[in-house]
């Protein structure tokens, strides 16, 4: 459901240029690269970029009957239209009713100009269309709601209708439960919805009603309710950009612009409660080497200029703006037919792929078709450039439906290219504005339409049989209409259904779930099926099953299957119990799986602390194991997120380990660090200093300390002197810290004051001082060989001078480095501290030099020189993003990224345009084998690339 995609955005360059480093290119895509090289190069001959020479064909305004023509479908399925302009505008999101009625989301305001002019007007609306004749084409509009900024969802409830816009979630509330009185003149608002700032692409978007009663969005990290009219959220793994879906299991799959099948190979729910944000086997990338195979030329996308975004024939070669999609559940295809259709607007097509399952993984075919002109094309192509299709859903009748947004600029003025502007001017694809067409998509040879059920009119025996109706459609409005029922015969139906055939079981206990009607014997009677019904038994009634019950069932169920997962977690429930203490860490111990792994470690919540200490008295658990595992790392991460303060109990239990243990307290440490790189992290205050981080402290392998003091970052005291954003000192630097400020007692506080605050006269403030707490090569100038104003501190000019302290007594190379990292520490600084290595290396750079820096000769020199460690490629060596250093700032270039960085904190930088953080990893050595980044909810981490292809594969820390 969207809205279109940027051509190539962060998401695009990061993670399917470099996470994805590890697969090869097939033949073929190497072939369309020479073949782009080629291009490019006779390109560049004539001045031209590549797609400045191709012969793109016109993009004219088609009519309905017109567009029809230029579509070209999989054999067997046949196109037509339900619904058109007039009758709809800028259509983005739909909804049926139990009447067969449309819902359509109307975004009449998306880029009505190039510039995005007036983007946020309130013009948007919500529509009910009605097939008042019954012959498949929408023939009557009504306006349901308007006045809306950018309406993005809308999905029919019992209670109503709910409505996102930006920034807003609305009920428009129907007081009989039935979508024929839903009243919008009364809307109430329940909550924040889809409020990012910025682009529309990436915002909340969905509203996908799950067969677990929960409601889940894509670009959302939440699942909401409705519960007694109010809304209530829970956390979920972040999922995907513009586009949600899920198929008969509960399994919900997702996008982003330039992954087109992402999805969770199992129910993320047991390891969100966990305090964990994913696992693997969330976010799982589904489909492989996204191509894009279209019909046209289309080099109207917003990176064409990049090499390798266009085929050498001058069609889009990835995908760049995935949107919509949909896991066909209508109950009329073949069953060798595509099961998961995507759309793709930038390439004027709709994806298909066919999906099987080889144990818990989850594998897809994408299903290509032979074309005559290009040689093979996708399920639905269109040589017509304004087809835009954003999303895809099943009907109420069993067939495909094809939302298109029919548009020129599909691309959002945040990320819109000088490149494509040219092009949206040069060919008037910003006009017209307000079309739209609704596709159904259906068998060649299809059996008659089945009847619509009279809804108002079913027993709750009725509605039962129909949770068993081939179509998701008829099956997903059962359980609505059931959840809400009042009458006396409810339960007793769905306890009788879940002894019946498993689609219509499997749906009753989602159904009993959300009407709080779950027995312990009947959860035991659906376990005992195993299967898909076993797993629904475990996921909507683990909690009332006793201990002796999951460990029979995990006894007898196959290790690594969603159910063998599913009964794991059904053990938190039990885990202040030793027996289920033990039974996860035999799993732990016997199976090296690293979904088993995910699952035992969620089961432990509550009890981490005590599971780790008996994993490691059990002898089971080797340094090896770690080492491949990381299991007591994460471990400690999932307790450190739970019990924040309270984590000291680890911290003491870290000094009782011995020094053959360190492995151990490696891991530990380990764990505390890497949830200070989680987004939103604050310290844990403790009551008082922890001896663990006290420098002084006796008896610790002095090769852990680099850890300690990683660890250190999150915690803080009273009186504490670490700034948040700072990295800890190691003993050695603390020591010449200690030597450094004594040094500024009796040498420098008389004219600076003890505060930093400086003193009249004598000498200006050091606090917060941009000569103090930014380039550390200026600084240590001034400190050696003194300064000669004019300067201006802090919005006053000085124009005095200051001496040099190279000839003091005692004033060496570690006494200078120690008073360099005090003034860069002292006052609430966080700048790196200073080793005497560098003070030497200034030395030696400035041997000779007999009087006073002024400030010309300082703006003038190189700054910033420990940013040159950083340099080099990183990701995939045939790819590599790139960082250089100038000389005075670090600069990145890969794709679209390029531009300085500005330094957040040590290691820590930020791509400022747009919005990317950066963080290099430091090994404890001092070498700089990866970076890491954030992409929404996801971590990835880059290697750095050494000469000849290779990458450093030191142990990161």
């Amino acid at each position: 459901m969207l809205v279109v995609r940027s051509a190539r955005v962060p998401c695009l360059i990061l993670l399917a240029t470099f996470a994805l480093s590890g697969c090869p290119a097939g033949e073929s895509e190497q072939a369309d690269r020479s073949a782009t090289d080629a291009a490019e190069i006779e390109a560049q001959q004539d001045d031209r970029l590549p797609y400045q020479t191709l012969d793109t064909p016109p993009a004219p305004v088609l009519n309905p009957r017109e567009a029809l023509e230029k579509f070209v479908i999989a054999p067997g399925f046949r196109i037509e239209l339900a619904a058109a302009e007039p009758l709809i505008e800028d259509p983005v999101a739909v909804d049926w009713d139990e009447d067969g009625n449309l819902f359509v989301a109307e975004m009449r305001a998306y880029m009505p100009d190039a510039e995005g002019t007036g983007e946020e007007e309130p013009i948007g609306a919500i529509v009910r269309l009605t097939d008042t004749d019954t012959d498949g084409v929408f023939d009557q509009r009504e306006l349901i709601l308007d006045g809306l900024v950018l309406p993005r969802a809308l999905r029919i409830v019992n209670e109503g209708l709910l409505v996102g816009e930006m920034g807003k979630l609305w009920l428009c509330p129907s007081k009989t439960g039935w979508s024929r009185d839903i009243d919008c003149s009364d809307k109430r608002f329940l909550g924040e919805y889809g409020a990012h700032q910025g682009s529309v692409e990436h915002a909340e978007n969905g509203l996908l009603m799950g067969i677990d009663n929960w409601i889940y969005s894509a670009k959302s990290s939440r699942r909401l309710k409705i519960v007694n009219g109010s809304l209530v959220e829970e956390p979920t793994v972040f999922r995907g950009q513009w586009g949600i879906t899920q198929d008969d299991e509960g399994r919900l799959f997702y996008n982003t612009n330039s992954n087109l099948l992402l999805g969770d190979l199992y129910d993320a729910q047991a390891i969100i409660a966990s305090g964990n944000r994913g696992a693997p086997g969330l976010n799982a990338r589904i489909s492989a080497n996204d191509q894009v195979f279209s019909i046209r030329v289309n080099p109207g996308v917003n990176r064409a200029y990049l090499p390798g975004v266009l085929r050498a024939d001058g069609r889009l070669r990835t995908a760049t703006s995935a949107s919509g999609m949909v896991v066909y559940r209508g109950g009329r295809f073949n069953d060798d037919d595509p099961n998961v259709f995507v759309t793709e607007p930038a390439a004027n097509l709709v994806v298909a792929f066919r999906l099987g399952e080889a144990g818990l993984r989850i594998v897809s075919e994408h299903r290509l078709y032979p074309d005559k002109q290009w040689g093979q094309r996708d399920f639905l192509a269109s040589t017509d450039e304004r087809f835009r299709p954003v999303d895809v859903l099943n009907g109420p009748d069993g067939h495909l439906y094809v939302i298109d947004f029919y548009r020129g600029i599909i691309q959002d003025h945040v990320f819109l290219t000088d490149q494509l502007k040219e092009q949206v001017k040069a060919r008037n694809l910003d006009q017209p504005l307000g079309m739209g067409r609704i596709w159904r998509v259906r068998k060649t040879r299809t059996a008659a339409d089945w009847p619509r059920p009279d809804w108002r009119s079913l027993s709750s025996e009725q509605l039962g049989v129909l949770l068993d109706a081939p179509d998701i459609w008829r099956r997903a409005t059962a359980q609505r209409l059931l959840l809400r029922s009042q009458a006396d015969d409810v339960r007793q139906t769905l306890y009788r259904l879940v002894r019946g055939p498993e689609r219509a079981a499997v749906h009753a206990l989602w159904t009993l779930q959300g009407r709080g009607e779950l027995s312990q014997e009947l959860i035991r009677t659906a376990l005992q099926s195993g299967g898909v019904l076993g797993e629904a038994a475990l996921l909507t009634g683990g909690h009332l099953l006793t201990l002796d019950d999951v460990l029979v069932a995990l006894s007898t169920i196959e290790p690594g299957s969603r159910l063998h997962l599913y009964a794991l977690a059904a053990l938190r429930h039990s885990n202040a119990d030793d027996r289920a203490l033990a039974a996860i860490r035999n799993v732990l111990e016997e199976i090296d799986d690293v979904h088993t792994r995910a699952f035992a470690q969620a089961s432990v919540r509550g009890e981490e602390l005590v599971f780790i200490q008996q994993l490691v008295a059990g002898g089971g658990w080797t340094a090896d194991r770690e080492a491949q595992s990381h299991s007591i790392a994460q471990l400690t991460q999932q307790y450190f997120r739970s019990v924040g303060a309270d984590t000291v109990h680890l911290l003491d239990y870290i000094g009782t380990l011995s020094a053959q243990e360190s492995w151990i307290k490696r891991a530990l440490l380990t764990g505390l660090f890497e949830t200070t790189r989680e987004q939103g992290f604050e310290r844990a205050v403790l009551a008082g200093p922890h001896e663990l981080f006290d420098p002084s402290l006796g008896g610790m392998d002095a090769t852990l300390w680099p850890a300690i003091a990683r660890a250190r970052r999150g915690f803080t005291w009273v009186g504490d002197t670490l700034a948040a954003d700072a990295k800890p000192l190691t003993p050695q630097q603390s020591a010449l810290m200690a030597s450094g400020a004594a040094f500024f007692t009796s040498s420098c506080a008389n004219c600076h004051g003890a505060d930093g605050a400086g003193i009249g006269a004598l000498g200006p403030p050091l606090a917060d001082s941009r000569w103090v707490t930014e380039a550390p090569e200026r600084l240590a100038r001034i400190v050696i060989h003194g300064l000669a104003g004019p300067v201006e501190v802090a919005g006053k000019v000085w124009d005095s001078a200051m001496p040099g302290h190279k000839d003091l007594p005692d004033f060496n190379d570690r006494v200078a480095s120690g008073l360099l990292t005090y003034l860069r520490r002292a006052w609430g600084h966080t700048g790196r501290a200073i080793d005497p290595a560098f003070v030497a290396q200034v030395k030696e750079e400035t041997v000779g030099r007999t009087t006073l820096w002024t400030v010309t000769e300082l703006e003038s020199i190189d700054i910033n020189t420990h940013y040159a460690k950083y340099a080099g490629g990183y990701g995939r060596a045939d790819a590599p993003m790139t960082f250089t250093y100038d000389g005075k700032a670090l600069n990145i270039a890969g794709g679209i990224l390029n531009g300085p960085l500005r330094e957040l904190q040590e290691d820590h930088f930020l791509l400022q345009s747009r919005g990317l953080k950066f963080e290099f990893v430091v090994a404890d050595d001092g070498s700089v084998p990866a970076v890491r980044f954030n992409t929404g909810g996801a971590s990835v981490t880059m290697p750095r690339v050494m000469s000849g292809g290779e990458s450093v594969t030191d142990d990161v820390q």
